[in-house]
């Protein structure tokens, strides 16, 4: 369908350019307030509870707008360019879209999770490729390639496709084609395993990050699923981070959903700022489900809580 108009801890030996942490206090101010959207405003068509958002290689701010059913694209100051995307079970139909990710081509993926799919659609919203499909309701021993209630998805430098099974605790991986490649993750706390996974972002050497919010972490993989270290957050657990983000520079965002609190950590895992103000006015945050960074260092977050996108601008050196 076309467009209509905290720290890193517990690190292996393999990994390069992460390293021990638990370094210190926040060394920058947190970032400025700018403008928010919510469901009355006209600037991102009345969203209703957005939880995914990314930013697409022409800058344009992608919003998985889930009780919608649709992915709303706008520009960095909120007017929207167009969506695609409307409630059904066929393909470029949605049901409950919770992720959304862009690869360097510029398409966009898309995690259809009550369909238990994840969709790949062009940069017009015209439908291309559909991956995975529903596995048995029953325990977590599932078939290769199947999903129950997929969350999170993330695009490597190679075009594979990864994506979190919510249900299934565990991370699958595609190739460009939606050809099942690899799974790894089972039920647990320790490294590797998952409690729910959740977001996923992938950095420019393709270390994938994966929010574990049941255990209470972000854990790190690379693209063979080899556990590289996990952030544990400065009490030595995140509450329920369901958001993780990644900008030019490496630095990690994630989206604290219990604690109300958006963090910026160094690749190394030393804390930069906190968005920590919980409530309802311009700035504050009521169960961020996502975050997303853009080429400019603007901050995006889906204030579920709050039912609206808020935008902040960077602090001076942070």
């Amino acid at each position: 369908m076309a467009l209509r108009k905290g720290a890193l801890i517990v690190v292996t030996a393999m990994v390069v350019g992460i390293a021990l942490a638990g370094c210190g206090g926040k060394s920058s101010p947190p970032p400025s307030f700018v403008a928010a959207w919510d469901a009355g405003s006209q600037r991102v068509g009345k969203i209703n509870r957005p939880e995914g958002l990314a930013i697409g290689k022409d800058g344009a701010l992608l919003v998985a707008d889930t009780w919608n059913n649709r992915v709303l694209v706008a520009s960095g100051e909120g007017a929207v360019a167009g969506a695609f995307g409307e409630f059904g079970n066929k393909r470029g139909k949605l049901q409950c879209p919770r992720s959304v990710t862009v690869d360097k081509a510029g398409s966009i993926y898309v995690v259809d999770t009550w369909n238990h799919r994840v969709q790949k659609f062009s940069s017009r919203g015209q439908f291309l490729l559909s991956l995975g499909g529903k596995g048995s309701p029953w325990g977590y021993d599932e078939a290769d390639g199947k999903f129950l209630y997929p969350y999170g998805v993330a695009v490597d430098s190679q075009g594979y496709i990864y994506v979190s099974d919510f249900n299934n605790n565990r991370v699958e991986k595609f190739d460009p084609r939606g050809k099942f490649v690899k799974k790894w993750g089972t039920e647990g706390r320790q490294d590797g395993q998952f409690s729910h996974p959740a977001g996923l972002a992938i950095d420019s050497q393709d270390r994938l990050y994966v929010a574990d919010p049941g255990n209470g972490r972000i854990q790190a993989f690379d693209t063979d699923g080899n556990f590289n270290g996990k952030f544990v957050g400065v009490d030595g657990e995140f509450d329920r981070p369901y958001g993780v983000a990644v900008d030019s520079k490496g630095d990690v965002y994630v989206a604290e959903m219990g604690a109300c609190k958006v963090h910026k950590y160094t690749p190394s895992g030393r804390l930069i700022w906190s968005l920590e103000k919980r409530g309802g006015a311009d700035g504050e945050l009521e169960m961020p489900l996502s975050v997303a960074v853009d080429g400019g260092g603007n901050i995006y977050v889906a204030d579920w809580g709050n039912n609206r996108i808020q935008k902040f601008a960077p602090p001076a050196g942070g």
